[in-house]
């Protein structure tokens, strides 16, 4: 019987395949890769960083330079006067009707002045309590006050037999040919023409300070205030306001209860907008004004940083 046949395996071709080496990652190099990468990330948002800090600087510098700006202007016009013939009889009118009353007229009275205020200036028959007639108006000067166009006036008022002298500011508004009083008329400082524009009024409404203990103790603090306002000179003020101001008794308080005093804003920064009543000085003449306080609190009291009347 033959044989199978004989098989004949190769087995070199198994020493012919190579096995590829496995690739090997020096642990150093990454390291160095990840150092690089995270240190380019952080020079990159560092320089982002950088230049909007830059921008928020240019910014504050731009609006501390319009603030700035904006107060030069308006102690440039200070004193500066703007009459024409239309607001010489507006005004004119405004202040013979206004300083002239009669107590048993004064509903009258009361339907003579309306039409020269604006709609949201509150206005009654018992402001006056006494006869007063105008005998001599002088206007001492058109000026800008915070931004509003205000009237200057020396008046000579006679009462109860006596002729009194007494500044007055009037703040207005003008649309063309159309004129309004926008604030009551209150007591000032004859303009100085070689001294710089006071503040005055202005007003504010905001949300109710809900706070009992603290509206009761702003309150305390404005009466407080106020008394010291019309009684104090302007150097004195200066323990009480950033920009002081005083009447130095050129008019005495006559009534400032709390129900005419509004408080706004925070426990921290309170905004106080106030009705008072004032007597001109050895007078018997009276009339209310508004005033306008922004406070700021300081340990157990409040410091007046901005006063405004109205």
């Amino acid at each position: 019987m033959r044989g199978l046949p004989k098989l004949k395996v190769n087995f070199e071709y198994e020493r012919k395949i190579k096995i590829p080496k496995a690739h090997v990652y020096n642990l150093g190099r990454v390291r160095k890769v990840v150092l690089i990468i995270v240190l380019g990330l952080f020079l990159y948002f560092s320089y982002v960083l950088f230049l909007a800090n830059a921008i928020a600087q240019k910014n504050k510098v731009l609006r501390q330079n319009v603030t700035t700006l904006t107060k030069k202007l308006d102690e440039a016009s200070a004193g500066t006067t703007s009459y024409n013939p239309i607001v010489g009889q507006y005004l004119g009118s405004f202040v013979t009707k206004y300083y002239t009353f009669d107590k048993n007229k004064s509903d009258d009275w009361l339907k003579e002045v309306t039409p020269y205020f604006a709609n949201n200036v509150t206005l009654s028959n018992s402001t006056n309590t006494d006869n007063m007639k105008l005998t001599q108006a002088k206007l001492n000067g058109i000026f800008t006050v915070d931004s509003i166009k205000t009237a200057q006036y020396t008046l000579t008022i006679e009462t109860k037999g006596k002729s009194n002298a007494v500044v007055v500011n009037i703040p207005y508004t003008q649309e063309n040919d159309k004129l309004t009083v926008i604030g009551l008329p209150y007591v000032a400082n004859e303009i100085d023409s070689v001294g710089q524009v006071g503040k005055a009024r202005f007003d504010k409404t905001g949300k109710t300070l809900n706070d009992d203990t603290a509206t009761s103790k702003i309150q305390k603090f404005t009466k407080q205030f106020v008394n010291k306002y019309v009684s104090s000179s302007t150097k004195d003020m200066s323990l009480f306001m950033s920009d002081p101001v005083g009447l130095d008794n050129a008019v005495d308080l006559v009534g400032l209860e709390d129900s005419d005093i509004k408080v706004t804003g925070s426990k921290e920064k309170p905004i106080v907008t106030a009705k008072i009543t004032v007597k001109v000085h050895g007078t018997d003449i009276m009339q209310v004004q508004t005033i306008y306080l922004e406070l700021k609190q300081q340990s157990s009291t409040y410091f007046v940083t901005k006063f405004l009347q109205a």
